[in-house]
């Protein structure tokens, strides 16, 4: 399944680097760099998934967890950070992250994690998102 995909990171690297292994895969990848600019591409296009990093110049990933559900769109979202804590894992799972990715990362866990999201969109199961779990599988 072709996706469109949002990532939000401060570091153009991480930017960088998912566009290109996303893109690759054949899905219609954005990027963004802050929440607001994140809030701006989330009004230009419809994403299936979104990749929010936790800490942002100008919000937090959870956020942007509240904005889908303001929204009230079937966007699936996936945490990341290089900072984990028990806290930012409950909040994720509150607000119904779809998994919750600890950096370093791996190519092979970006794209398990993008294919952990889109499959129950593939299903025809889009009656909200997959409970939450916490992958450690650093990215090359």
């Amino acid at each position: 399944m072709k996706a469109n995909i949002l990532v939000i990171d401060n570091e153009e690297s991480i930017r960088f680097s998912f566009h290109r292994f996303l893109e690759a895969e054949g899905h219609n990848v954005a990027t963004a760099k802050t929440y607001l600019e994140a809030l701006a591409r989330m009004d230009e296009t419809e994403f299936d998934v979104i990749f929010a990093d936790i800490f942002l110049e100008d919000g937090w990933g959870i956020d942007i967890l509240e904005e889908v559900a303001s929204r009230k769109i079937k966007t699936r979202v996936i945490i990341m950070t290089a900072y984990p804590s028990s806290e930012t894992i409950k909040a994720s799972s509150r607000m119904q992250a779809v998994d919750y990715l600890t950096k370093p990362l791996r190519q092979e866990g970006l794209l398990y994690s993008v294919n952990k999201a889109l499959k129950p969109m593939q299903c025809g199961e889009d009656d909200g998102a997959d409970p939450l779990a916490v992958s450690e599988q650093p990215i090359p």
